[in-house]
């Protein structure tokens, strides 16, 4: 195995645990028992929770349609069922958040859409989403300043967050738009086809598919509308874990508890699965701003990771059938030709 490969492995298990450390000094400092009964008082309103989780899957998938010109019959549901599959793979395993993109792009392939129309989705469908969270947070600090009440030091914290999460968000653009997605191009061209996946690229490559689909405003408007809207799915399972536990907090702060959060989530992206940054920002978000007891804000990230696993883990599943159902496919081709080859001899 390459040194390269070594360091990435150790690297990762090494963030891993050091957030799993954090998690668990979380709960072993705010009383490991309080937060199993905060978890607990929520019962069947996690069943909600997990139906809400269903609506902004659904709205996600619908906005990486939106994006895509075209598609094979049932390539709707086929992208519901894709998007599902990325945020498993980002959820739970090690991959620095994008390791669900290239897993996309690589069952695309294998349903005749070609590398760089694949690839050139997948990039546009996460920028919007990126851009998508940003005017979530800036209208959860809207609510947070319309709010009153003296919380300069968070005021202050969360307008710095903004500019921090708008600044890597124009970054990245503009690493798109100079040379960024040529360097993808390169790499995706030189591999495409190499597991068996895929048809022909198209003539245009990935950067030209890419600000083709920027210069789309009539597709492009919608889906960062719907990438938007489907972070609010979140605010909401959030204000239904606290009305169970019974505490006092409306829609708007639990809209605030949320936005924020994701910021900070999102700035820890190198932690797989924010292990410890979602800990300790619902924590003292739910704390500073609304008094929300340590523990209830701890059992709020539980929640949330119980259900990251249990759509999670089905959905590591479904990925792994269709990477089992392909492979089944190619060894059959192969099959095939190698006996088509000896009868032609």
């Amino acid at each position: 195995m390459p040194p390269r490969a070594n360091t990435f492995q150790v690297g990762s298990i090494v963030v891993l645990l050091v957030g799993m450390a954090i998690s668990t000094s979380l709960i072993v400092i705010y009383n490991f028992n309080s937060v199993v009964e905060a978890v607990h008082r929520i019962g069947w309103g996690f069943v909600l929770i997990l139906t809400i989780q269903i609506s902004g899957l659904a709205l996600n998938a619908l906005a990486w349609r939106v994006l895509s010109r075209a598609g094979p019959p049932g390539f709707t549901f086929t992208l519901l069922i894709l998007r599902w599959i990325r945020e498993s793979i980002n959820y739970l395993l090690p991959v620095g958040r994008v390791g669900g993109e290239m897993v996309a792009v690589r069952l695309l392939t294998t349903r005749q859409i070609d590398a760089n129309t694949a690839t050139a989705g997948v990039v546009a469908d996460k920028t919007l989403e990126v851009l998508g969270l940003f005017f979530f947070s800036l209208a959860g600090i809207v609510i947070l300043f319309e709010s009153g009440g003296d919380r300069s030091s968070v005021e202050h914290w969360a307008l710095r967050a903004i500019g921090a999460l708008f600044a890597v968000l124009i970054a990245f653009i503009a690493a798109q738009r100079w040379g960024l997605l040529r360097i993808v191009d390169k790499v995706v061209n030189k591999f495409s086809g190499a597991y068996g996946g895929g048809t022909e690229n198209n003539m245009a490559g990935i950067h030209e598919t890419v600000w083709a689909i920027y210069r789309d405003y009539p597709r492009l408007i919608p889906a960062a509308f719907l990438h938007a809207f489907a972070w609010v799915p979140g605010a909401l399972q959030i204000w239904v874990a606290v009305r169970y536990m019974g505490l006092s907090i409306d829609f708007a702060g639990a809209f605030v508890i949320e936005s924020l959060t994701m910021i900070v989530c999102s700035a820890a992206f190198i932690m797989p699965a924010s292990l410890g940054a979602q800990e300790a920002a619902y924590m003292t978000m739910g704390w500073w701003l609304f008094g929300i007891p340590p523990a209830a804000g701890l059992a709020l990230s539980l929640i949330q990771r119980m259900k990251d696993v249990l759509f999670g883990i089905p959905g590591l599943v479904v990925w792994q059938g269709f990477e089992g159902k392909h492979l089944l496919a190619l060894i059959k081709d192969h099959k095939a030709s190698r006996s088509t080859r000896k009868r032609s001899q």
